[in-house]
């Protein structure tokens, strides 16, 4: 059990606007945190240039805040990539989180062709969906829209495996005040080096190959043990997140 003392970031976080999006608002939050304290001063004006008044959290969920918007519908298939299982990811036309990536950094590369807005838009995109990569569920089969349809019992209470891994853990479980997990000198200088090394599609593997764990349960209960296995895979995920998000906009910005 988590101290009493991280009880009340719990109360206020389950009255935030929840989405069927990768970690929820808190955990997008905390990828993008987690970014910005790994950014230059430089990159972190060319950040706020762009941006403006917006802050990179605020950045974190745009794109959940604007799915009530059918105007916007067109952006939903881009948060996820589902894959059979046994299948491996195959490149082709179809609108997904993998194709938008490689988009919006090549686009945020050569940003001095696109207007303000445009770079604006790309930003808000990037921060989010390197949260997206990195919750495995949004990786994974379409037989169950990456566990949407796989229903479950999480705390007494009706859920599905998909927002057990968006939501319900990061806000019950997962440490916010000290963020212990997140603390990256438990890491030597070179694998630092080889957990940013820039490679989407390992990324992308990399979070797919969670899915064994994840549906690693009996019956619909999701157990206490399921939850300790699962934790720290989920910090894991959030803090490799921010540090690659926080690579990339170094790169881009070479700063």
């Amino acid at each position: 059990m988590k101290p009493i003392r991280h009880l009340f970031l719990v109360v206020l976080v389950v009255y935030l606007p929840m989405h069927s999006s990768a970690w929820g608002a808190v955990g997008h939050k905390l990828v993008a945190k987690i970014a910005f304290s790994q950014l230059s001063k430089a990159a972190k004006d060319s950040l706020a240039f762009y941006l403006e008044e917006i802050t990179i959290e605020e950045a974190s969920v745009w794109m959940d805040e604007i799915k009530s918007d059918p105007a916007n519908d067109s952006l939903r298939p881009l948060h996820y990539i589902n894959i059979n299982k046994g299948d491996s990811y195959n490149p082709d036309s179809t609108h997904n989180i993998i194709g938008e990536l490689n988009t919006v950094i090549a686009e945020l590369a050569h940003r001095n062709d696109f207007t303000k807005e445009r770079i604006a838009f790309d930003l808000k995109v990037l921060i989010h969906l390197m949260g997206d990569l990195h919750q495995p569920l949004h990786i994974g089969y379409s037989t169950d829209r990456g566990g949407n349809d796989v229903k479950v019992f999480f705390s007494a209470s009706t859920s599905n495996l998909h927002r057990v891994w968006d939501s319900n853990i990061v806000e019950e479980y997962v440490m916010f005040e000290s963020k212990e997990w997140a603390n990256t000198a438990k890491y030597s200088k070179e694998e630092l080096a080889k957990i940013k090394h820039l490679d989407i599609i390992g990324w992308m593997n990399e979070s797919r190959s969670k899915l064994d764990g994840a549906y690693d349960f009996k019956g619909q209960n999701i157990s206490r043990q399921y939850i300790k296995s699962n934790e720290p895979i989920v910090e894991k995920q959030l803090l490799f997140g921010g540090l690659r998000l926080a690579k990339l906009l170094r790169e881009i910005f070479h700063a």
